[in-house]
C-alpha cells in the first residue's frame, strides 16, 4: 500500500521506523515545522530526522488542512496514518486517501482520548494502558476500533519508557490492520461513548508537588511527567526537579515535606500518607544527579522542607 505518515516527537519516529521496514511504500512523511528552541537553537523533530535518513520526502505544514491539500492529493496515497502528528486534521484531509485516515494513539479507546494519554494513565495509577489503531474522525479521538493491544504499567516505568512499548505495540498493531484492509477482512468496532474520558494537556501548575498527598499518588505523579515536563518542589526556595522515587512504608513524625532520612541508603520525604524516597533529582542550575552523588553535594540534609 501507499502511505502517507504523520507524526513529529519519537513516539511518531518508533512507529515510522517499523512501518519502513514493512513491504508498504511509503511515499511522504508530514511533521511539524522546524521550531526555534533554547538558546534560539533551530529544533528538528525526531520524525523529519528519521525520514530524512531513510530518503523520504519530508513535507512541513504550519497548518495542513490548510496548506497541505493539493500536495497531499498529489502523493496518490492509499492510506494516512497519524502517530502523535500534533495537528487537528479537517474532513477534507481525512477524505483525500482511498482507505481514510488511521491513528496509532497511547491508550485503551474510549478511555483517555485527548493530548496526554500515557501521562494521565500513570499519574492516575492506572496498572494497565495500551494502544489503539482508530480509524480517524473528526471529532477527536472518536473514531471506529481497528486493533487494541493491551499493555502492563510496571512500578520502573515513567512515560517515556511506557511510550516506547507502546510504540512498538501500536507498529505492530497498525501492521495487521493495513494487512486486513488491504485483504478486505477489516472489521471496525464503534466507541463505546458512555466509558469515553478525557486528558487534557498537561501545564505547569500540574507538575507542582503536593506533599500533603500520600506517598503513591506524587509517586504517579513523578512518574507520569517524567521525562518531560518533570514533577518539581522547591528546596530552600530554589526549583527542585524529582525524576525518579519510589513509595516507602513509613510512620515517622514531621511535616509533610520534610527529609526524615538523607543518607548513602536514603533520601526520605515524608507525605501525607507514607514516604518517598528520591532516587534522581536536579536543583535548578544544576545537572541531574542519582541521590548520592546530590547528597555528596551537601545540598540537602535532614530537617529540610521540600516545597516551603
Amino acid at each position: 500500500m501507499k502511505i502517507v505518515f504523520l507524526g513529529t516527537p519519537k513516539f511518531g519516529a518508533d512507529v515510522l521506523d517499523i512501518l519502513a521496514k514493512s513491504h508498504h511504500e511509503i511515499v511522504g512523511v508530514v511533521c511539524q515545522p522546524d521550531r526555534i528552541g533554547n538558546r534560539k537553537k533551530l529544533e528538528v523533530c525526531a520524525v523529519k530526522k528519521l525520514a530524512e535518513q531513510l530518503n523520504l520526502p519530508v513535507f512541513q505544514f504550519e497548518k495542513v488542512s490548510r496548506d497541505g491539500v493539493e500536495q497531499l492529493k498529489a502523493l496518490h496515497a492509499d492510506v494516512f496514518v497519524t502517530a502523535a502528528y500534533g495537528q487537528i486534521l479537517s474532513q477534507e484531509v481525512l477524505d483525500i486517501a482511498k482507505y481514510g485516515v488511521y491513528n496509532v494513539h497511547g491508550s485503551l479507546l474510549p478511555k483517555y482520548r485527548g493530548a496526554a494519554p500515557v501521562q494521565f494513565a500513570l499519574i492516575n495509577g492506572e496498572k494497565n494502558t495500551g494502544v489503539t489503531i482508530m480509524k480517524t474522525a473528526l471529532s477527536m479521538d472518536s473514531g471506529d476500533i481497528a486493533n487494541q493491544v493491551v499493555v502492563e504499567i510496571e512500578e520502573s516505568d515513567n512515560s517515556q519508557t511506557i511510550l516506547d512499548k507502546l510504540a512498538i505495540a501500536g507498529a505492530n498493531a497498525l501492521l495487521d490492520v493495513l494487512s486486513k484492509l488491504q485483504n478486505n477482512t477489516l472489521v471496525l468496532a464503534a466507541q463505546d461513548e458512555e466509558k469515553a474520558t478525557f486528558c487534557s494537556k498537561i501545564t505547569t501548575e500540574m507538575s507542582k508537588i503536593d506533599w500533603n498527598k500520600s506517598n503513591v499518588e506524587i509517586f504517579n505523579l513523578i512518574r507520569g511527567l517524567n521525562p518531560n515536563p518533570v514533577a518539581i518542589t522547591t528546596l530552600d526556595g530554589v526549583n527542585f526537579k524529582i525524576y525518579d522515587s519510589r513509595p516507602v512504608e513509613s510512620d515517622v513524625e514531621g511535616q509533610n515535606g520534610e527529609v526524615v532520612e538523607c543518607s548513602k541508603e536514603s533520601l526520605t520525604v515524608k507525605c501525607g500518607k507514607g514516604a518517598l524516597k528520591l532516587l534522581t533529582v536536579q536543583l535548578s542550575g544544576g545537572k541531574m544527579l542519582g541521590y548520592k552523588d546530590f547528597i555528596n553535594g551537601r545540598k540537602i540534609k535532614t530537617g529540610d522542607i521540600l516545597g516551603k
